[in-house]
């Protein structure tokens, strides 16, 4: 059997549901407060299965152009000649999974700003979520930006990197570039940078969220 256990959630979960009411603020009802944790912990336990589920789908892909022998080479020429780009039956779920990962990704920042948790403090505590902001930014502030702009992209304008693409062929390895967002509106403008592609992405957005899961559950639950 297949096992989807999220063991990152898991953990963040019981400890923003199990540790009592959160610390602060001192002078506002905490309810909304440890709901607003909770909700930041389920985006982040989404991003965990997104990236999980990434993994898998890049695997499949891996594995169907393994068993069709990958790039044929024309009679008479050299591997070096064979074409750089494939794309497979299960190539469009590689780009779908990666715009599911990108939106749990903005979705821990959303719930962390003005859709929940900072309703809930900074009217009571303006120096807490002043703090609070800080190490958003130094953390995870880049990650989330990057997410922002993707996801953007991926729900109002075009498919990443754009419809219809195909995965390139790196000595035998199927890699999906992911373009640096310089224009939302125009694919063509936007930038492919050496070594960003749909795990590297995936993989700087989860390492950002654990991390800020981690600060922020500090903050409100600091451990004894």
């Amino acid at each position: 059997m297949t096992d989807f256990f999220l063991p990152r959630r898991h953990d963040w979960m019981f400890r923003a549901m199990f540790s009592g009411l959160p610390v602060r603020p001192t002078n506002s009802d905490l309810g909304p407060v440890k709901d607003a944790l909770a909700e930041i912990v389920d985006a982040a336990g989404g991003l965990e299965h997104s990236r999980a589920q990434l993994a898998r789908v890049v695997a499949a892909a891996q594995a169907e152009f393994d068993e069709l022998g990958g790039l044929p080479a024309a009679p008479g020429t050299t591997p070096s000649d064979r074409p750089s780009f494939w794309a497979g039956r299960n190539t469009p779920s590689v780009y779908c999974e990666f715009a599911n990962a990108v939106a749990w990704a903005r979705a821990v920042d959303d719930r962390y700003g003005s859709d929940r948790l900072r309703p809930a403090v900074q009217p009571h505590d303006p120096d807490l979520w002043k703090q609070l902001q800080q190490f958003r930014n130094v953390i995870a502030g880049p990650q989330f930006e990057d997410a922002r702009q993707l996801a953007k992209v991926t729900l109002h304008k075009f498919t990443l990197p754009y419809s219809g693409a195909s995965a390139k062929v790196d000595s035998g390895k199927l890699v999906y570039p992911v373009p640096l967002i310089i224009d939302p509106d125009d694919f063509r403008r936007n930038r492919m940078e050496a070594g960003r592609h749909v795990t590297s992405v995936v993989d700087e957005l989860w390492a950002a969220a654990e991390r800020f899961v981690d600060q922020l559950l500090d903050v409100f639950y600091p451990r004894d």
